[in-house]
């Protein structure tokens, strides 16, 4: 892994593997890794991080204002997100599962701060019990989410069109997390 440093605003970092393209991404602490394959020359690299400039700006700002707005909890108020969790989204899963035709193995409830929800390839559904402090219509919108990965497990296009044929507005759903 190399630093680089960008028009003094951004540093990043270079991971290269035997991928096909470059990519970029922006973690939850504002840092900046670019992906590209072995062949993919330096100067290319910098090019590719100079054309997303906007959108890296965008990500970046975005990231700083969602640290900015994290909560911290005390140790009732998590005992107490977890026990509504615990009554409240079973009863969700039993009826999106009746609906959607898709039936985990398990549900569990855990303290994930950086995923409100996670499916198995064994098909046990994970809930973050943070889950529990975001608008009703966004916990819907996770507890359709995993359960759609019962039927498929990736993000592709088949998945999301399965999402959306029991929540049509899925696409505002989840800009409320």
């Amino acid at each position: 892994m190399q630093e680089h440093s960008f028009n003094f605003y951004f540093e990043y970092k270079i991971i290269r593997s035997s991928r096909k393209t470059v990519s970029i991404q922006v973690d939850s602490d504002c840092n900046i890794t670019v992906r590209a394959p072995y062949r993919v020359s330096e100067k290319e690299i910098e090019k590719f991080v100079s054309d997303k400039k906007a959108w890296l700006e965008k990500a970046v700002l975005k990231q700083m204002t969602r640290n900015k707005n994290k909560k911290e909890y005390t140790d009732e108020e998590i005992k107490l997100l977890r026990e509504k969790a615990k009554s409240i989204l079973p009863e969700k899963v039993k009826y999106y599962s009746s609906i959607m035709g898709v039936y985990p193995k398990s549900i569990k409830i855990n303290s994930a701060k950086k995923r409100y929800g996670s499916c198995s390839g064994e098909n046990n559904i994970n809930f973050s019990l943070y889950l529990m402090d975001k608008d009703e219509r966004f916990i819907d919108y996770v507890v359709v989410h995993e359960l759609a990965h019962i039927k498929h497990h990736n993000h592709s296009k088949a998945f999301y069109g399965f999402i959306e044929r029991f929540m049509p507005d899925y696409k505002e759903r989840k800009k409320l997390g």
